[in-house]
């Protein structure tokens, strides 16, 4: 069995993310779905997200293609999910280049050469990314 894990804050479930999904299961046999702490999506992006960690990993444990949801590391940038769960394959969105920096170091200083490190095709990303997501509901008054 062939696992791959993705990471992500998974704030509203949308077909992008779901594009990862199936992507990510063509490259494996089960998926592990590394959902970001509050605190962490605070300091990464400056803001918390619009759904509660508990909303977030409830809404992804609905989804077909996901094997096993995971709270993220308390220590943001351990990668103890890693070490953890032991996946094959690593498959990055479009758009997590600074994720993919520093999983580049981390994976070379930890001498984990198994791990592959990928980045999946972007879905759309003019509609289906978070971050436009909630601003055009906050827009039309949904949030």
């Amino acid at each position: 069995m062939r696992r791959v894990m993705v990471f992500g804050t998974f704030d509203g479930v949308h077909d992008g993310h779901r594009h990862l999904f199936r992507e990510a299961l063509g490259r494996g046999d089960e998926l592990f779905v590394v959902v970001a702490r509050d605190e962490h999506v605070l300091e990464l992006k400056g803001h918390l997200p619009n759904n509660l960690i508990a909303e977030r990993l409830e809404a992804l444990e609905c989804e077909s293609e996901v094997s096993e949801v995971i709270l993220g590391d308390e220590e943001l940038g351990s990668y103890e999910v890693i070490i953890d769960h032991e996946p094959e394959l690593i498959l990055l969105g479009y758009d997590q280049d600074e994720l993919q920096a520093d999983l580049k170091i981390w994976l070379k200083e930890q001498n984990l050469t198994n791990i592959a490190l990928e980045t999946g095709s972007a879905h759309m990303p003019e509609i289906f990314k978070s971050s436009f997501l909630s601003q055009a509901e906050e827009e039309v008054g949904i949030l």
